[in-house]
């Protein structure tokens, strides 16, 4: 039995699947891109009429990508007499890509998109449009399927393009090329051919030329089944995704990274737990990520380790906090710091962004032991007292316990690697005086009413905190 939607016509189809996608809610504002070939000049036909029956603001942009010389520039004067013909408001952006191409060391057809694309934005924003249509139709998605599955791609690659991205819309995209030229033949909307078409120097028209044909031959629905297909794809992403995000959901992103207990993304069956990272790294705005990096993010989670870590491309970082698990751009790490003399009292700022304060009191009582503020005893501390990170062989007796090597001290009281590099330690001449994070060296400290050196180490995000 054939599905209701497939027996009207082209019009009334376009109109129910964007509405089944709620692409054009009720005097909604859209801007149609324009290349003046047919698919673009059938959709503009089509939102037009639907702009009259749902009160929609109509806008058309046409991008000139320079790539064609006189034919480009035939085509920008084609749909400039045809907007102008209609009364649609009409927005013309250009772009030198094949230069554009050379300085960025990429593809014409990767450039080409991502400037149209940003120029599509930049406008929408502008307009105050809520929507941007495109013409892409059921032929370009099975192309799109079949360039991902020769490139090699997941679930997500299988499922073509979508028909929302965000305020991208695709309302023909359950339409075939067929269904659109005959549609345009109905409705005498005249089109512009693009010569660049029949270049096999790109791989969507090789496929499209070679490879289509002979898939027509063994199934002459091969376009519409693989439609119907797609759709059933979606619904398996989409279930994958939603169980990802129960996960994803209990993230922490603060300070520009992001943490996520690392047995809850363990224990998630694979095409869960993959799903979930990719959802992670969105929160840092890193989008694009190789299967074997993903599978590497998977295995630390998995880890024993409590504080292994993962430089990966994109400069992205990830590391294990003992129970959680951490990504950020490396480039957010907090830095470490060089060697500091401190010659008397005073404040001193690191490099890092921290504060030390050095004041010369009598030691209250009790004296301050804690992990950033300490007396220590002015008789036996010497100048230039000396901030510095850590040293192989570093020991310290914290009050009331005993003597340990800082990196014993540092996995015990389970402060995490990443964070052992940030914490300055503080000595003189004899020896160790404190250590940020931990406290001081007990047989350095100040008894109460004798001569005291009264030191303060604020961390940077505790230094914006008070001043704020």
């Amino acid at each position: 039995m054939k599905n209701p939607i497939e027996s009207m016509n082209l019009a009334a189809r376009a109109a129910a699947f964007a509405d089944e996608h709620n692409m054009l809610p009720h005097g909604s504002t859209i801007l149609c891109a324009l290349s003046g070939g047919t698919d673009s000049m059938a959709l503009l036909t089509l939102l037009e009429a639907l702009a009259k029956e749902r009160d929609l603001t109509l806008y058309a942009a046409h991008y000139n990508h320079q790539l064609r010389g006189e034919e480009s520039q035939r085509d920008e004067a084609f749909v400039t007499q045809w907007c102008e013909k209609r009364g649609i408001p009409l927005t013309i952006g250009q772009g030198d890509v094949a230069q554009e191409a050379q300085d960025q060391g990429k593809g014409i057809e990767e450039t080409a998109r991502a400037m149209r694309y940003g120029f599509l934005t930049q406008l929408a924003l502008e307009l105050g449009a809520d929507k941007i249509a495109t013409a892409h139709n059921a032929d370009d998605n099975a192309e799109t399927v079949l360039l991902h599955l020769v490139r090699g791609t997941g679930l997500d690659g299988l499922t073509g393009i979508p028909p929302v991205r965000g305020i991208l819309i695709r309302p023909l995209l359950s339409a075939t090329r067929a269904e659109i030229e005959a549609y345009l033949e109905q409705e005498g909307v005249p089109h512009v051919e693009d010569s660049s078409n029949d270049s096999n120097a790109y791989a969507r028209n090789r496929l499209r030329q070679e490879v289509m044909p002979v898939l027509r031959e063994l199934n002459p629905s091969f376009v519409a089944t693989l439609t119907a297909n797609l759709d059933h794809l979606r619904e398996d992403r989409d279930l994958l995704h939603t169980m990802a995000e129960k996960v994803s959901r209990t993230a922490v992103a603060e300070d520009g990274q992001v943490s996520v207990a690392a047995k809850a993304l363990a224990e998630l069956p694979h095409p869960v737990a993959v799903r979930a990272v990719k959802q992670l790294l969105e929160k840092i705005q890193r989008y694009q990520i190789s299967a074997v990096h993903l599978e590497q993010i998977l295995a630390l989670a998995a880890s024993p380790s409590p504080s292994a870590t993962l430089r990966l491309p994109d400069d992205l970082f990830v590391w294990r906090e003992y129970e959680r698990l951490f990504l950020c751009p490396a480039s957010s790490m907090p830095p470490a710091f060089s060697l500091r003399l401190l010659t008397g009292p005073g404040t001193f700022q690191l490099d890092n962004g921290w504060t030390i304060l050095v004041e010369e009191t009598l030691c209250p009582d009790p004296p301050a032991a804690g992990e950033y503020e300490w007396h220590i005893d002015q008789t036996t501390a010497t100048y230039p007292l000396i901030l510095r990170p850590r040293q192989p062989g570093d020991q310290l007796r914290l009050p009331g316990r005993r003597t340990k090597t800082l990196k014993k001290w540092y996995i015990d009281e389970k402060i995490p690697r990443q964070r052992r590099e940030v914490l300055p330690v503080l000595a003189d001449a004899a020896g160790l005086l404190a250590a940020a994070g931990l406290g001081p060296n007990s047989p350095r400290l100040a008894f109460p009413g004798r001569p005291a050196l009264h030191i303060q180490v604020i961390p940077k995000h505790k230094d914006t905190e008070e001043r704020n």
